[in-house]
């Protein structure tokens, strides 16, 4: 069992490195990201009290499924779909270097979508090294567009892909539907 568990994370760190290293570029790049985007009154949302929901041209509505209380959207990332947790409590998007291994063997990411490593707070406090990378396009649900999306690689070949902050602060709203499983987001005009 040990020799198991030391095999996985010794070929999770050669996977990772063999991604960076078959780069020509600096692996100790850091990587900082903020998000100083200010939604201005016109902006907002606009809800009508009588029945709760957003009013607006400009809504598209995206349907989401529910696993054990987790709600998952269908995206593509640079061209291949992917399911992922819709995640309003991280500041970024992230895959595992599971999807990222995929996507780079099959030409879906490439050396020059490597930008560098960034550290990150997870949810037990503890802080952790991730690789940067720039995801050329990601769709969510074929409807809603954004290009050049920041997102970190874990090195835990499990963690799940969560579509996060990064994404999500791109539109100018969103509310969640319970009721009819669906997420409504606001787009910026």
């Amino acid at each position: 069992m040990l020799k198991s568990k030391i095999f996985i994370v010794f070929h999770l760190v050669l996977l990772s490195s063999i991604v960076l290293s078959s780069c020509d570029r600096k692996k100790n790049k850091r990587v900082s990201f903020y998000d100083n985007t200010f939604v201005s009154e016109e902006d907002s949302v606009v809800y009508d009290d009588t029945q709760d929901q957003m009013v607006d041209e400009d809504i598209v509505t995206i349907p989401y499924t529910e696993k054990n209380g987790v709600k998952y959207v269908n995206v593509s990332v640079n061209g291949f779909g992917f399911e992922m947790i819709f995640d309003t409590g991280c500041s970024n998007t992230s895959i595992s270097v599971a999807e990222a291994n995929y996507l780079y063997q099959k030409g879906f990411l490439t050396c020059d979508d490597i930008l560098g490593v960034a550290y990150s707070q997870i949810a037990d406090g503890g802080i952790v090294e991730n690789m940067v990378i720039n995801l050329k396009e990601v769709i969510i649900a074929d409807e809603i567009r954004c290009t050049d999306v920041v997102a970190t690689v874990s090195a835990n070949n499990n963690a799940p892909l969560l579509l996060g902050n990064e994404v999500l602060n791109r539109v100018a709203a969103y509310a969640v539907d319970n009721d009819n499983k669906v997420i409504n987001f606001k787009l910026r005009r």
